[in-house]
This record gives C-alpha cells, structure tokens and sequence, in this order.
C-alpha cells in the first residue's frame, strides 16, 4: 500500500484534539518508507495545517470534505468552489430557521456574531428537558466549533467578500428535531451533497466534492492506483473514501455502520488506532518484500 488518507476528527486526533506522539511517529516511519500519508478532513486546509504543525508533521490536505487538495507543499492542486448564489440561497434558509453555521472559504470560516446565543439557547433548552445530560458533553462539542484557525464573526452572509471562493457551509445544532429537518432538506438537493460528520451538524458543498473524490484525484496526480490507497476514518463524510480506496479501515469508536461498510476495524482514537492500524499495514508489506 502506497497512501494512506487519514481523517483528523475522531480518527488521527485524540480526545483532547491532538495528534498523539505515537501517531506522529508511525505518520512518519511511513513516510520515512517511501509511503504517501495524506490528511482528509472536514476542517479548512489552513486549520489542519495548525494541527500537523503542532506535532511536527507536513503532508498533502484533502480539505472541506474534498472541495480542496493540497499538496505536501501547501500548494493547492485542486478545487471545487460552491457557487455563491445557490450558498447565500442555502445561508438565507439557515438563517431563517436559527440555525448556527459556518461558512468555509478560501480566506477564512464566516460565522454570525449572533452564533454562541443561538446555541446557548438551544443548550438551555435541551439542559431543561434533559438533566440528565452532562453540561461538559454540550460545552466540548460547543467549544471543538468555536476552537478553528480561520473563524471570523460577520454581521450577516451577505458580508462575506465578494472574491472568495466558498467551499463548504456547516449547520450544528443541539435541537435533534431542528438538525433533522436541515438535514431532510438537504440529504438529495440534486446540486449539492450533504454529509454528517458528527452527531450535532450536517454539511453541504458541491456535489462533485467528496473526500472519496478528491482521495482518487490526489492518488492519481502521485501516479498511485486507486487499489493501493488505504483510507482511515469514523464517520459518515469518510464513507465516499473508506469504499473508494483499495482498503477502508474504520475507527475503533465509529458507528457499526461505518464499520460494516470497511475491510477492518482498528483501535479507537485514544488508543491511536491509526498507529496501530498504520504499523500493522507497513508490517505486512514488509514481509511481502522480503518474500
């Protein structure tokens, strides 16, 4: 196997949002073997940049779910931007119903100032019908939203600069019925694709762009087939890459059905899982040549 296309949230990063120190060192025996290791992932080109910086890594950025591809270099290989009316269309219906959003650029992620009310409403509401629900729970999935490189607060969509390029919009929600909703509007919309990547939001960008997609576009400009990709990840917007590439590993702490729709399951990402799924490929492959 030649690339490995690695999901951030939930699979390289452990729970405190770090890439452990026994993840970065299987990242880079890897690396030091000839093996291509990219990072796919929902987050901004520019903010998985900060999390590879911190433990000391470089490699290419599947970015936004797949509506970007830059190489090891920063260099951006590939695109593909939303288009801006049909998103302002997208954004005037989410701002109609409430709904805390993110818009992901190739300058930096619009959110409304009014976003941390919105969501601390809902909060309060779920809080009083459910006491039971652990206050920190809500507050880290709240915080892991608030807490990206690029995140810049406008008055309103209509002030994002009329030059860049939009890539991908964010709705997160704590009302479950409110997300529902969104994501039945949105799940089959015929121009754009719709992704879940965690229990409180859903995506939608191009529908050309998926990490699958971009995964097979980044394996062929390194002149890698496709059945020599491995993909690693947890969630429902890995699914496109995890069935495209030759084998799909799924997360320890991934869904069953995102399991049964992989080859193998590795540990959990508090484990480092991907280490442990990463080593035992680079092991096999190593016998292979010797034999």
């Amino acid at each position: 196997m030649k690339l490995f296309a690695i999901d951030l949230d939930g699979t390289l990063l452990n729970e405190e949002g770090k890439i452990s120190k026994v993840n970065a060192k299987a990242i880079r025996q890897a690396q030091q073997q000839g093996v291509q290791v990219a990072i796919a992932t929902g987050r901004a080109s520019y903010d998985a940049w900060v999390k590879l910086e911190e433990a000391g890594l470089a490699a290419p950025v599947i970015g936004a779910n797949g509506a970007t591809v830059h190489d090891i270099h920063r260099r951006q290989l590939a695109s593909i931007p939303m288009d801006r009316e049909e998103t302002f269309d997208v954004l005037s219906w989410l701002r109609e119903h409430d709904f805390y959003y993110e818009v992901m650029t190739d300058r930096a992620i619009y959110s409304p100032q009014n976003g941390h009310q919105l969501l601390a409403v809902e909060m309060d509401r779920l809080l009083s019908t459910n006491p039971d629900i652990p206050l920190d729970t809500l507050l880290q999935a709240a915080e892991k939203q608030y807490d990206q490189t690029g995140l810049t607060h406008i008055a309103s969509y209509e002030d994002i600069p009329q030059d860049t390029q939009i890539y991908n919009v964010l709705c997160f929600s704590f009302d479950q019925a409110k997300l529902e909703r969104g994501r039945e509007r949105y799940r089959n919309f015929g121009s754009l694709n719709m992704v879940i990547s965690s229990d409180h939001n859903f995506e939608v960008e191009h529908k050309d762009a998926s990490k699958g997609n971009a995964l097979r576009y980044l394996a062929n400009h390194l002149s890698i087939p496709m059945q020599e990709a491995v993909a690693i990840g947890d969630s429902y917007n890995d699914i496109s890459m995890l069935t495209m590439a030759g084998k799909g590993i799924a997360m320890g702490n991934a869904k069953d059905d995102i399991k049964a729709a992989c080859a193998e399951v590795t540990l959990t990402n508090a484990e480092d899982g991907v280490a442990h799924a990463l080593l035992n490929i680079l092991k096999t492959v190593e016998a292979d040549t010797v034999n």
